[in-house]
């Protein structure tokens, strides 16, 4: 039988996400679906990378790493999300436990998050608890699918 760590290692394609108040749908605080992205990571060893983002992100005037107006800056931050970190998986609930090691939102460091797996065929589901969006605790979940 293979198990739910097994079937997470490998690389993933955001493909949609959802987030509800109540039977309402809300677009994604990145955009509507088709107008962002993402990636996610689980490594054999434990390690895992997840970012989303805006797909028409605005370059910087100047081509500096450490260049960008505020302005500039403020967009960039605005149209991703990135955290990285190690993983552990509850076999019993279909649970992954991403330890946020790594975040573009620091709220995020040092968190156990927790996201209900939902496997079917090359797609994974990951529900999370309610999180905050504009101040509200709202549902979402986030669909991936298998890269080649």
């Amino acid at each position: 039988m293979t198990t739910v760590r097994q079937q997470l290692v490998g690389t993933w394609k955001m493909i949609d996400w959802r987030i509800f108040r109540g039977d309402e749908l809300l677009d994604p605080p990145l955009g509507p679906v088709g107008a962002c992205g993402g990636l996610l990571f689980y490594t054999d060893g434990g390690s895992m990378s997840a970012t989303l983002s805006a797909l028409d992100r605005a370059p910087f005037v100047e081509d500096s790493l450490d260049g960008g107006t505020a302005p500039e800056k403020s967009r960039a931050y605005e149209s991703i999300i990135h955290y990285c970190g190690t993983f552990d998986v509850d076999e019993t609930t279909n649970t992954v436990i991403h330890h946020v090691q790594f975040s573009t939102f620091p709220n995020f460091v040092g968190r156990e998050l927790r996201r209900t797996c939902v496997f079917e065929a090359d797609t994974l589901k990951l529900d999370t608890p309610p999180m905050n969006f504009g101040g509200q605790p709202l549902a979402s979940y986030i669909l991936w699918q298998r890269t080649k």
